[in-house]
């Protein structure tokens, strides 16, 4: 029965030694004499002397280049000792060192040898000799020119490990700059690195301050003087250093004493020294410079330039990425100062509509109590009546007015009656009525409040006086208020380029990033006894009204800052006051509301002031009356279903472009002039409506007719 087979091996396969395996083995075998044989035909073929010994240190093997280096004395070297054939200086320190390698040393060792019959040293590099199995000794390969190797290689060395520290300062800088973003840092690392490697007494980075033109230290290693070094600031231009800047071109200076574009240092002592400077540059820009002082006699090579220019490109990326880090991060923040302030216009304008809505509705109701209240007064001569009566017409207007400040506190009003203003005029009217509120709180608080006012506008603006006085008025109480244990109240005013701004700042005590998110959220206070939480809201409104912008700089402890922009005005304002008009002639008058009791009020008021009056209830039956009648003035709501004032407005002045319309609208004060023109309306009467606002715009209708006949 055959054998299985090895679990090694598949079945019937023989394993065969390899080429290597069999040359080794026949290595193994062969007689000392013959490998010696050997050994000496290979060598012969290697154009250095070698010669191997045996452990004993025994010559077994030479080549011809080795017995050619005196052919007198060595016409045969194998069999004798190797100390025989060295200088007494060189045998001991060799044998020695080979006596007492490790048994396991095989990597390549340099050392000096002299031969007894050659003059000169020899760099002699050796290593063991072991063929597989058996120790023969060791070989030794002879330098071909052997004069000055020793000091050749040190200075080789020397020059791999200058190599490796520059290398190693570069990628210390190159990490510098991929691990960080912080400017400062990096350039700080640059400057000890450069400083170290190329061995320098000091090393200044300078950066280009583009709008002033000069170049200013964002670095420096240096052992004295920091202070005055940080303190320069160099024109481009001036110096070496302004003058590398300007041109883009690395210099060496050796004699900075008496270069004429050298420059002294203010309270540093007047030395010797030279100096080095390369540019920075950034997208094809110099963004700065470099500067390198050796002290004394030591003076710069064309490698130190060519070095310090490596270094300049890494302080280059730092200072482009740094750049379009700080572009990136002030682009992140004005989008989120943005987001919030969208986030902020959506919340009030959310509130502004449903505010809207309840104010049209009560404006309404509103205007149908005052009106008929006023018509009443019309004909009612008992007095103990019209004192009842006037108590409901008074009532009505309180309503009336309180329904517009939730308009003006929900930002829906639009009716722009903005007059030409000089800003300085209006602060100092606030500063004046406000100095009895903070003077007496202050001595009543026993606190010392400074004040300051900047005014260097020199703009005017469109707005309301009196609203923006509001808004300035509340900023300078709240200032007050936050400086409870005294401080410093400062309002300036500016042009910056096509605006107007105006801040209000005080040194008290600040605001954390919650409480800033929420301050112009309505019913959000931080004035818990005293406060509505409506003040700045308003303000918010006011200024938005005026096309404008509000923000605050505020942090815990340092104090807030609230600074309003305005558009510049350019041109006076338009006159809004109405021009004096005749007094009201009879007219033919159509009046259109969807609001029964609305309509009957306005159609008796037009009567009582002499019109003749049609009315017409909802905005369908308004259409049919004009396109049958001819009017001289048509009265209409504007919220009506189906047909809405802005199409009786067309409709009418299709008809004829003599007709006013006038509408008659609680949403009044949310409707731009602009939009009110375009649609062809004339006048607006606001809900709720006096005998007296109807009278005025019958006066205005009257005078225009007359000067049009």
């Amino acid at each position: 029965m055959a054998d299985s087979p090895s679990p090694s091996h598949p079945a019937g396969e023989v394993t065969r030694p390899s080429a290597r395996e069999r040359a080794f083995e026949r290595l193994r075998l062969m007689s000392p004499r013959a490998l010696h044989d050997l050994m000496s035909v290979q060598l012969d073929g290697v154009l250095v002397p070698i010669v191997v010994v045996n452990a004993r240190l025994r010559v077994i093997a030479c080549n011809r280049r080795f017995q050619e280096l005196s052919p007198a004395t060595y016409a045969s070297v194998r069999g004798r000792r190797l100390g025989d054939l060295l200088t007494p200086e060189c045998r001991e320190e060799l044998i020695d060192t080979l006596r007492h390698a490790r048994e396991d040393e095989h990597e390549l060792q340099i050392s000096r040898l002299s031969l007894a019959a050659v003059p000169g040293e020899f760099v002699t590099s050796w290593m063991r000799f072991s063929p597989p199995g058996r120790a023969l000794g060791w070989l030794l390969r002879l330098a071909a020119q052997p004069a000055g190797a020793i000091e050749a290689l040190g200075e080789r060395l020397q020059q791999q490990e200058s190599q490796k520290e520059k290398f190693t300062a570069l990628l210390t800088v190159s990490r510098a700059v991929a691990s960080s973003l912080d400017l400062d840092r990096i350039l700080e690392t640059i400057a000890h690195e450069v400083r170290t490697v190329i061995q320098v007494d000091e090393c200044i980075v300078f950066l280009l301050d583009e709008k002033e033109g000069v170049l200013v230290p964002a670095a420096c290693d240096v052992q004295d003087f920091r202070d005055e070094t940080m303190a320069i600031r160099l024109p481009l231009g001036e110096g070496v250093t302004g003058h590398v800047a300007l041109t883009g071109q690395g210099r060496i200076v050796n004699d900075a004493l008496n270069d004429p574009h050298a420059i002294q240092v203010p309270g540093t002592p007047v030395e010797q020294s030279a100096l080095l400077c390369v540019p920075l540059w950034v997208r094809d820009k110099v963004a700065g410079a470099i500067t390198l002082t050796r002290c004394g006699d030591r003076v710069f090579r064309a490698e130190d330039l060519e070095l310090a220019t490596l270094f300049a490109g890494p302080c280059s990326a730092a200072i482009a990425n740094a750049r379009l880090y700080d572009e990136a991060r002030r682009a992140y923040r004005d989008l989120t100062e943005t987001q919030a302030q969208l986030v902020q216009s959506a919340k009030l304008n959310a509130l502004g509509e449903l505010a809207g809505g309840v104010a049209h509705d009560f404006n309404n109701i509103l205007a149908a109590i005052l009106g008929r209240a006023q018509i009443l007064l019309q004909q009612t001569m008992d007095e103990d009546r019209r004192q009842q009566i006037e108590v409901i017409e008074r009532a009505a207007l309180d309503g009336a007015q309180v329904v517009r400040r939730v308009q003006e506190f929900t930002r829906v009003r639009q009716d722009e009656h903005f007059a030409v203003l000089a800003l300085e005029d209006v602060v100092r009217d606030v500063f004046e009525l406000t100095r009895p509120a903070w003077e007496a709180e202050t001595k009543r608080r026993g606190i010392t409040l400074r004040t300051a006012l900047d005014l260097r506008a020199v703009h005017p603006v469109a707005g309301n006086a009196s609203e923006l006085r509001e808004v300035l008025t509340n900023l300078v109480l709240n200032a007050v208020d936050a400086m409870p244990w005294g401080g410093t109240l400062t309002i300036s005013t500016a042009d910056e380029g096509a605006q107007v701004c105006v801040r209000v700042a005080d040194t008290g005590v600040g605001m954390d990033a919650e409480t800033r998110a929420r301050i112009f959220d309505p019913f959000f206070t931080t004035k818990p006894v005293k406060g509505t939480g409506l003040g700045l809201s308003v303000a918010y409104g006011i200024v938005t009204r005026h096309h404008g912008r509000i923000e605050v700089e505020t942090e815990p402890g340092k104090g807030s800052t609230f600074t309003i922009w305005l558009p510049a005005a350019s041109m006076p304002g338009e006159a809004h006051e109405p021009a004096a008009g005749l007094p009201p002639r009879r007219l033919r008058v159509l009046a259109v509301d969807d609001e029964e009791s609305v309509l009957r009020v306005l159609g008796d008021l037009l009567e009582l002031l002499g019109q003749d009056v049609e009315i017409a209830r909802g905005g369908e039956e308004g259409l049919e009356r004009i396109a049958s009648t001819s009017f001289d003035a048509v009265f209409t709501d504007l919220g009506m279903p189906g047909v809405n004032g802005w199409d009786l407005a067309r409709a009418a002045k299709s008809r004829s472009r003599e007709t006013a319309v006038v509408i008659v609208t609680g949403w009044g004060a949310q409707i731009e002039n602009r939009s009110l023109r375009s649609q062809g309306v004339d006048y607006v009467v606001p809900k709720p409506f006096s005998v007296e606002d109807v009278r005025a715009v019958l006066e205005r209708i009257s005078g225009r007719l007359a000067e049009a006949a």
